[in-house]
């Protein structure tokens, strides 16, 4: 016998413009996008919203009874006249919010729709979605999915046989391999700016994809202050992920000179390696 189920779908959309901005500024401003709320067995709610200059939009989720949820996101971003998409999702238990990782640092807009679906053996669950959003005060559209100016001085990261920290093919966009490479300061893709923990290159970090850990390939990422991309800089030249409780170190996978190898993390262990230094 097949037991009927209550099936609900909240949509919302919405323009949303900033506003009350004072020039000078620097703090960010938060702001409410917009709610949907469900209930049932397999409830299900969509929240879909066109936001002005975000630098950050997250979706939080409340359930009761708390449970897992399942958040499927997508970002379709505008930045001085490219447009460029981000999709993504997890399964989390409930209570969480989830960042969403928009496709350029500070876009001129975005449209962020996020589906949350509940499992269908809770009958009687009730489903509670919120998008917010950050706006920073004075909106300087930087980093691009595919061209973005390089930092104005040549910053590179020396490691092992003097071989130089490299973006390759100085791409910008997300998951570009970070590489070894023979220096030269005419290279923009060794172009680099250390700052808050972050390894900046054209307003994308250094990143540890999905916090992998050991052996794990090292990438560009829009930056999002996720510890899979905050690094410390020790004394003796390593520099440490903050993910996965500082125990990985970034790496020259076994003592490569060759051109092109990508970067991982590994165990720190105090090794030429995994040495480097700013001349």
């Amino acid at each position: 016998m097949q037991r009927s189920r209550r099936f609900a779908v909240c949509a919302v959309t919405g323009l949303l413009t900033v506003g009350g901005i004072t020039a000078g500024m620097s703090v960010a401003h938060a702001n409410v996008a917009g709610f949907c709320d469900a209930s049932g067995a397999k409830a299900t709610c969509t929240d879909t919203q066109t936001m002005a200059a975000p630098t950050s939009v997250t979706v939080g989720v409340t359930a009761s009874p708390n449970q897992s949820a399942t958040v499927t996101w997508t970002a379709s971003c505008t930045l001085s006249g490219q447009t460029a998409k981000t999709s993504g999702g997890a399964d989390s238990q409930t209570p969480v919010t989830d960042a969403i990782t928009l496709p350029f640092t500070n876009p001129d807009q975005c449209t962020v729709s996020a589906t949350v679906t509940l499992p269908a053996s809770v009958s009687g669950a009730q489903l509670s979605v919120a998008m917010t959003y950050t706006t920073a005060a004075t909106a300087t559209p930087s980093a691009s999915a595919s061209s973005s100016p390089p930092p104005a001085a040549y910053h590179p990261f020396k490691g092992y046989a003097g071989k130089c920290l490299d973006d390759a093919g100085n791409s910008f966009a997300d998951r570009t391999k970070i590489q070894i490479w023979k220096c030269n300061p005419s290279d923009q893709a060794q172009y680099w700016m250390y700052s808050g923990g972050e390894l900046i290159h054209g307003g994308m970090c250094v990143n540890d994809q999905r916090s992998g850990g050991n052996g794990s390939k090292v990438i560009l990422y829009t930056c999002n202050g996720a510890a899979n991309e905050i690094w410390t800089h020790l004394a003796n030249g390593e520099l440490k992920l903050k993910a996965n409780g500082g125990k990985y170190c970034l790496d020259d996978p076994a003592y490569s000179t060759r051109n092109g190898t990508q970067l991982i993390v590994y165990t720190c262990h105090d090794s030429a390696n995994q040495r480097w230094y700013q001349p």
